[in-house]
């Protein structure tokens, strides 16, 4: 049983890593798209004009890069949760958040393409962006330690009598 613990930790610790270096990689690519001006280079969603037949097109090739990272990012946050609901409790919330989070990135991004980079929703993204890595971030560190996992249990947070006869 101890041995079982252990290997579902090292898994989800393992699945989470890949997930948090799967979000941050589609920030930073979805950082260089729009700095280099070519944030509607696909103006289709979520396919290019030529869909996903490989080599894109040159014109499509960053963008192109991008959502396919995205489609990445995705399904292995979505393996992580689904990891962490079954085997894996200690990161199961954060782990949900982060789904829920990218699922709210993904449609976020179709309203980019769709508003036509509106600085508004093209910053909403962005932090979105953000949030998906701090939650996946905080599921990993939650696999990390057992310090973590009792860090955030309900009885530390409670008020006793101690905490209140100062």
């Amino acid at each position: 049983m101890y041995k079982q613990k252990i290997q579902n930790r090292l898994v989800f610790r393992l699945l989470s890593f890949i997930s948090l270096c799967l979000v941050f990689t589609v920030i930073i690519v979805g950082a260089y798209v729009s700095a280099s001006g070519q944030g509607l280079s696909c103006p289709d969603w979520p396919l290019c004009p030529n869909g996903f037949s490989f080599p894109p097109a040159a014109e499509y090739f960053t963008e192109y890069v991008h959502r396919v990272i995205a489609i990445m990012t995705a399904i292995s946050v979505y393996c992580t949760t689904a990891y962490s609901v079954r085997k894996f409790v200690a990161a199961r919330t954060f782990a949900l958040l982060g789904s829920i989070a990218v699922s709210l990135q993904i449609f976020i991004g179709l309203l980019v393409i769709h508003l036509q980079l509106q600085p508004l929703v093209v910053a909403i993204h962005t932090g979105m962006g953000v949030i998906s890595f701090a939650m996946i971030l905080l599921a990993f560190i939650l696999s990390y330690s057992p310090l973590f996992n009792n860090m955030l249990s309900s009885k530390d947070f409670s008020d006793t009598k101690e905490n209140n006869e100062d």
